[in-house]
């Protein structure tokens, strides 16, 4: 039985890690400061005290510091957010939260297929704005060539099953949401693969998304991006993208944070570059309700 199984209302007090890594940006070059710290895993570990008087409200996390830094993580700024003198750019008023995600999975986007990752981070950065956890799919991996995640990974000690993590996850991102503002939640290709996926594990598990949750598809706005001859990219993939802009970000390509890493730079640089705002955002992005996805049977 998982120690996470029971009412979401028992849990008092949990403890799980978040990545936090500091970036730096360098004429289009990101690059990684290196924390003085031992390796991670890349894993969520939680351990929960239970108690029949406790509320969602008095979840508290708890960071190890002898296994993560708390870095200041400086915020991403997209057009045309300029802060004014004096005003510190992560203090900016903005309409919505902006959450860039991505997910690794034991295959294609069905129903009989699990996810194995999940990571995030918040562009308005600050401590605790990165989210990273292994998730046990409770099936077999076998495509581990392409992600490099393998079933004995994801069967260690204090690695979580969906239905646990989720639970993670949502709090992980109300944390992160301005009072009465939406979350946009970012990914590349996610109408077509991650938020159909999240939408229908989410419901398997018997969880609602939150009406607060808002969507949003890079790859479309990628696709309006155009070469120095005026013609537009004929590829649209994270890595051509990356190349077009001369993103460097050290890190894995496949798998979640990696891939949260380099989508949050090249969202960055193409507001810039299709001049794209926040109302442009919050008016393209879509509701759950717009998810199309296939139940499970």
């Amino acid at each position: 039985m998982s120690f996470l199984s029971g009412s979401f209302h028992q849990f008092r007090k949990c403890r799980f890690s978040f990545i936090n890594r500091p970036l730096r940006l360098y004429s289009g070059k990101v690059l990684f400061d290196k924390p003085k710290i031992r390796p991670l895993t890349t894993r969520a570990e939680s351990t929960c005290e239970r108690s029949q008087n406790s509320t969602p409200e008095s979840i508290k996390f708890h960071i190890s510091k002898a296994e993560i830094s708390k870095p200041n993580i400086e915020p991403i700024r997209c057009y045309p957010v300029i802060p004014k003198e004096g005003i510190l750019e992560s203090k900016i008023d903005r309409p919505a939260t902006i959450i860039v995600l991505d997910i690794e999975t034991t295959g294609y986007n069905t129903p009989k297929e699990r996810i194995v990752e999940f990571a995030a981070r918040n562009l308005k950065g600050g401590e605790n704005s990165t989210f990273q956890m292994l998730i046990n799919p409770e099936k077999e991996i076998r495509n581990s060539h392409i992600h490099g995640i393998t079933n004995s990974m994801v069967n260690q000690p204090g690695v979580l099953r969906f239905p646990d993590g989720i639970l993670l996850i949502k709090e992980w991102v109300s944390i992160q949401q301005e009072p009465g503002k939406p979350v946009i939640l970012l990914a590349h290709n996610g109408k077509s693969f991650d938020f159909p996926f999240l939408s229908r594990e989410m419901d398997r598990c018997g969880h609602d998304i939150p009406d607060f949750w808002r969507f949003f598809d890079t790859l479309p706005l990628a696709r309006r991006l155009k070469d120095s001859n005026g013609s537009p990219l004929k590829k649209h993939s994270i890595k051509d993208i990356c190349e077009f802009f001369g993103i460097d970000v050290e890190g894995p390509a496949h798998r979640a944070m990696g891939d949260v890493d380099r989508l949050t730079y090249i969202y960055q640089h193409i507001t810039f570059h299709l001049k794209y705002s926040f109302s442009d955002l919050i008016r393209e992005s879509i509701m759950a309700s717009e998810i199309k996805w296939k139940p499970n049977k």
